[in-house]
């Protein structure tokens, strides 16, 4: 399975790739000391050695990519393979995110302007739009899904916790892509905590909430 999906993905696994061949072409051009953290305003607020931004980060990438790969592989139910179009939709996004990350931290790295922030909140959106969109469908597994103590004991429990979080997750997402641009200057950090702390908090306490009244009236 493993060489078969490599095939099929070939050209993400060339833009994988990229990154690595461009830290050697642009290795002498980077100062020692680079960016590696930015703020929520886009701005560097600490720093690091280069091989930080011209190597892990791409290798953060391509072990998310393979790691992805082999979930199917090492889950000992195989309930994971009914999540094949999910994980596959997650595994060539999150590439395309690192990607991106490793363009900006370079940019910046070589002195030009990078508003990173921007970017990130814009990716995260698109990740939520994508994933509430698949994630409906999800059958219980052990890997991808709302994962609570109350959805994994309970295939009705998933399924509405589920159903919910789509939703969510979708609304969340667009809120995510619009809000860079309504032209916030301050503040916007504890709005993504906010709205980050909805996004993962209502599906959790809404699957024990449900799996409560399950529990009281089976029938329902």
């Amino acid at each position: 399975m493993f060489i078969e999906t490599i095939k099929k993905e070939w050209f993400v696994v060339l833009l994988l790739i990229a990154p690595f061949v461009a830290s050697a072409i642009l290795w002498d051009d980077l100062p020692e000391v680079v960016p590696t953290h930015f703020n929520a305003a886009g701005e560097a607020d600490d720093w690091g050695p280069k091989w930080i931004n011209a190597i892990m980060i791409p290798s953060i990438g391509l072990g998310i990519y393979l790691l992805l790969i082999f979930l199917p592989s090492i889950d000992p139910k195989k309930k994971i393979r009914s999540v094949q179009k999910p994980i596959a939709a997650i595994r060539i996004f999150m590439s395309l995110f690192m990607i991106g990350i490793y363009a900006f931290v370079m940019a910046a790295s070589l002195g030009e302007t990078a508003n990173i922030s921007v970017y990130v909140q814009m990716a995260v959106g698109a990740l939520l739009v994508i994933v509430g969109n698949y994630i409906n469908s999800v059958k219980p597994n052990y890997f991808i899904g709302i994962r609570t103590p109350w959805t994994l004991e309970s295939p009705e429990v998933w399924k509405r916790t589920h159903r919910l979080g789509s939703k969510l997750w979708i609304i969340g997402g667009i809120i995510f892509l619009i809000f860079p641009w309504l032209g916030f200057t301050t503040g916007s950090e504890y709005f993504v905590i906010i709205l980050v702390s909805i996004l993962a908090g209502v599906p959790l306490i809404y699957s024990f909430i449900i799996y409560k009244q399950l529990e009281a009236n089976p029938e329902q």
